[in-house]
């Protein structure tokens, strides 16, 4: 099955989650309704403060160092050309934030 990807801002919470809604005076997310068969109930104490711990969204992994040294081992330098794709990739993901209209 095809993979996708949404790039969106991290919430605090999961009151200020775009995929939290209320029904019937309950708050629940879409998200964790689609993946756990309906099971969606968000504990009403702590939504406002936190994600849930089962939230399934993922923070974007950080930037890879690199070796800028001349002088370091050959053996390093695969490590780094991956790092420098790494980080491209990184850089158009974020790239995207705009979100362009056509």
């Amino acid at each position: 099955m095809a993979k996708a990807v949404l790039i969106m801002d991290m919430p605090e919470s999961c009151s200020k989650c775009k995929f939290m809604y209320e029904f019937q005076g309950i708050k629940k997310c879409q998200l964790m309704n689609v993946l756990n068969n309906g099971a969606s109930k968000l504990s009403q104490n702590t939504f406002t403060q936190k994600r849930h711990d089962m939230c399934p969204l993922r923070e974007l992994p950080e930037k890879r160092e690199i070796n800028h040294n001349k002088n370091h081992y050959i053996s390093n330098f695969w490590t780094d050309a991956k790092s420098v794709g790494w980080n491209a990739c990184l850089d158009e993901i974020l790239k995207t934030d705009g979100m362009r209209k056509e």
